[in-house]
């Protein structure tokens, strides 16, 4: 088939439009996932590795089928020979001759337990590498909306910060006024400035926070993004965590990517051992054969020989310097190893999960709790400037009613997002994580992107 190359001034026009995407982006919470699963190097890897596993399937079959070989030499004999004539006297000739052999042998396992075995193994290694990949997918995706959520909150704790010290250098300046007036002290002017430095302070490590965070988000697209989507301030009421946490843990003992793996790597180990019972025991192979020679030695010379042979052939081990025991005595060790790593992926996939659903759960009664703590400071601040002018309050107790509001917001925004990554960790580790629950999410989010 044809393929039709586009001329190079069309590829030159096109070139610029194919660069800028790559260069910065606005995309929301969705487009950004279909960029990382096209440009995620962890998840590239894992698809190789998936397409490298789903090979020993097979592999293993293959040690079932018969194997069918051919070999063909032809080579120039010189030299000469030696022999007594009639009379017994020693007589030598010259020797020049082509020698020739054509074979063709189709060999078929009857009974052979340790092929059996490998093909047991191959299944389960490629359902092992099936396991793992699904793991790092829904890795992928607690990943990708923690660096996201990750760039939204440096950029939320930016704006955060620059509102915060704007509202300190506000107070500064009248605390130098009420002093001027005779209202005020030096100490509230220096409370004031230093309250303004750590704010400073902590704007800088936010900007360097929102470095980090804009490579960590680039990392997993690709792109580097001009503007994010972001989450609704309603959304954690249409992300519950539906059902017991006893309902989640079963879910993941029966669905976890983690466990089924572990249960694949035990097969595996199993498989080995009995391959390594297996040395011990004969096999037995079909083996049919035909072979063509011309002049395969002195004595059939200027003679074409044609052998046809059809038989079985059994093998026996007998003794191989202990090197089965010796084995055995390994993949024993290796089989009860993997059983313990089962166990342990089922205790450690329990703890998350629980600590997931608490997240999500949790989550919902903290930002409810957070945001009226950050109404209730945004009233202490009015009342604490309003009660300043009245003399009833001091320019410390106004600076410490602001502080506490920029901490409530920051805890509000951070419960927030935490809860968020809960919400889909819990169904990563579970098992659960569809295709469809991060198109939920990004229904939440909204549909214009830009900076805060």
């Amino acid at each position: 088939m044809a393929v039709r190359r586009p001329c190079r001034l069309y590829a030159l026009l096109t070139l610029p439009a194919l660069l800028l995407p790559a260069l910065a982006q606005a995309y929301g919470l969705l487009e950004g996932f279909q960029l990382a699963r096209q440009n995620d190097p962890q998840y590239q890897s894992a698809s190789a590795e998936r397409e490298a596993g789903a090979a020993n399937r097979q592999l293993g079959q293959a040690q079932l089928l018969p194997t069918l070989s051919a070999s063909f030499n032809r080579s120039k004999v010189t030299g000469s020979d030696t022999a007594p004539d009639f009379f017994g006297t020693l007589s030598t000739s010259p020797l020049k001759y082509m020698s020739q052999d054509a074979a063709i042998q189709l060999r078929q396992p009857v009974f052979n337990l340790q092929r059996w075995a490998i093909y047991q193994q191959g299944n389960a290694r490629a359902d092992y590498s099936e396991a793992v990949f699904s793991r790092k997918e829904n890795e992928l995706a607690v990943r990708y909306l923690s660096a996201y959520l990750g760039l939204l909150l440096s950029q939320k704790n930016i704006a955060l910060s620059e509102a915060k010290l704007h509202a300190l250098s506000s107070a500064r300046q009248q605390a130098q006024k009420l002093f001027e007036q005779g209202d005020g002290t030096v100490t509230d002017i220096h409370d004031a400035e230093a309250r303004m430095a750590l704010a400073e302070s902590e704007l800088i490590e936010a900007r360097n926070m929102q470095l980090i965070a804009e490579r960590s988000l680039l990392a997993v697209t690709g792109t580097p993004a001009t503007g994010l989507a972001e989450p609704g301030s309603d959304i954690g009421q249409y992300l519950g965590a539906e059902g017991t946490v006893s309902d989640w843990r079963d879910k993941a003992l029966q669905y976890s990517p983690d466990i089924r793996a572990a249960q694949m790597n035990v097969q595996i180990a199993e498989q080995e051992l009995r391959k390594a019972k297996a040395s011990n025991y004969p096999t037995l192979d079909l083996v049919a054969s035909k072979d063509r020679s011309s002049a395969s030695s002195v004595s059939t010379i200027n003679q074409r020989i044609t052998q046809n042979a059809i038989g079985i052939e059994l093998s026996l081990p007998i003794f191989n310097g202990g090197y089965n025991s010796a084995q055995i005595v390994q993949t024993s060790a290796q089989h009860r190893q993997a059983l313990a790593e089962l166990d342990n992926a089922r205790t450690q996939v329990e703890l998350e999960v629980t600590r997931q659903f608490y997240g999500v759960s949790n989550g919902a009664r903290k930002v409810a709790a957070l945001k009226k703590a950050v109404i209730s400071s945004e009233e202490t601040v009015k009342a604490s400037k309003l009660g300043l002018g009245a003399g009833v309050k001091t320019l410390t107790d106004v600076l410490n009613s602001e502080e506490q509001l920029y901490q409530a917001r920051r805890d509000l925004l951070l419960a927030q997002y935490n809860q968020l990554v809960s919400w889909i960790a819990l169904r990563a580790d579970s098992g659960a994580l569809r295709g469809e629950d991060m198109v939920l999410l990004d229904r939440n989010f909204s549909a214009q992107a830009g900076q805060p």
